[in-house]
């Protein structure tokens, strides 16, 4: 499915290493060896768009993490928030605690810190804003959760499309 196959992407991406420039040999050599760890089945490996992970080794994301003080991938997070900023019809003074799991965040070489959510969403004319605008709450949420969690000021926060 779909779904799936997103969750394979952000696993790729969650083991890549950016200190090294990929060809797609290399990528298709990298797939292989989550198979051979038994990472992946077969079935996935198969299903992994070697292009696209080739894409992202080549993007702008990339080479600022190439050259980042402190890079962090999946890093849980736990925060209770007002539950109407999710919830309209939610009561006053009710709290929702929520969990979740950031992508990645990093200090980058001027030492900002960044916040970056996957999305593999399907965009028909490629508009990253239309995933910025759905995800909007989620991203607020994990900046305020990242911004608790380290006491310091998040600079950036965005949406990077893992799609074609």
């Amino acid at each position: 499915t779909a779904a799936q196959k997103g969750t394979l992407i952000h696993l790729c991406v969650q083991k890549l290493d950016e200190k090294k420039d990929y060809t797609k040999e290399d990528l298709r050599e990298f797939v292989i060896e989550l198979k051979n760890r038994n990472i992946i089945s077969e079935r996935e490996t198969e299903s992994i768009n070697v292009e696209l992970l080739y894409k992202y080794t080549k993007s702008e994301l990339w080479q600022e993490l190439k050259q980042a003080k402190e890079i962090h991938k999946e890093e849980p997070f736990y925060i209770n928030v007002p539950a109407r900023e999710i919830f309209d019809e939610a009561a006053e003074d009710e709290m929702i605690l929520v969990q979740g799991i950031i992508d990645l965040y990093y200090v980058d070489k001027e030492g900002r810190l960044i916040l970056v959510d996957y999305k593999t969403d399907y965009l028909p004319d490629g508009d990253v804003n239309k995933l910025e605008e759905k995800y909007k709450v989620q991203l607020d949420l994990y900046k305020k959760a990242l911004e608790g969690a380290l006491n310091q000021k998040v600079d950036k926060a965005m949406i990077w499309a893992l799609n074609k």
